[in-house]
């Protein structure tokens, strides 16, 4: 099995073992301990299929959700509320510049991660739209060449104007 490279790091062995999908179709896949292991076992079927296609772009993913809960930790209604809607946008407008300009990779994965059975219909409203802002300001990053703090400003922006849904 190949060796995956990011930035001079090495991949987590998780996501070399996901590409093994003839195993885990069969349930035989046993994730190492290497701290990825619970992540993966809450991952929907659609998303584990992902992290097969795109074990690289997963593990970003991974990494770019951990940055946009840590930014929003110390914000007001992190479920259905304000926190939640912009953890959501940036972790899709991080994932969009991971991905690349125009790409539609970080949606592919975005509505993977919302179809889960679990998921209420109006939480998955929420998060859906504000999934598609988050692509739209990722693409805007990429373009204009903001940083992750530029970002992370226009997605607060974003919830600030109104553009961003919640219920709470």
């Amino acid at each position: 099995m190949s060796n995956f490279f990011n930035n001079g790091q090495r991949i987590p062995n998780i996501f070399e073992r996901a590409r093994a999908y003839d195993n885990w179709n069969e349930g035989n896949f046993q994730p190492q301990e290497d701290g990825y292991e619970n992540t993966y076992n809450t991952l929907s079927n659609d998303e584990k299929s992902f992290v097969f296609k795109h074990p690289t772009l997963a593990y970003k993913f991974n990494n770019n959700a951990n940055k946009a809960k840590k930014a929003v930790e110390h914000f007001p209604n992190k479920e259905d509320g304000y926190g939640d809607a912009v953890r959501h946008c940036y972790w899709c407008a991080l994932n969009q510049v991971s991905a690349g300009y125009k790409s539609t990779l970080a949606k592919e994965f975005g509505d993977a991660h919302e179809n889960k059975p679990t998921n209420k219909p109006n939480a998955k409203k929420m998060d859906l739209h504000n999934n598609s802002i988050g692509y739209s300001l990722g693409n805007e990053a990429i373009k204009n060449n903001w940083n992750e703090e530029e970002l992370l400003n226009n997605v607060i922006n974003a919830a600030n104007n109104g553009k961003l849904y919640m219920l709470k």
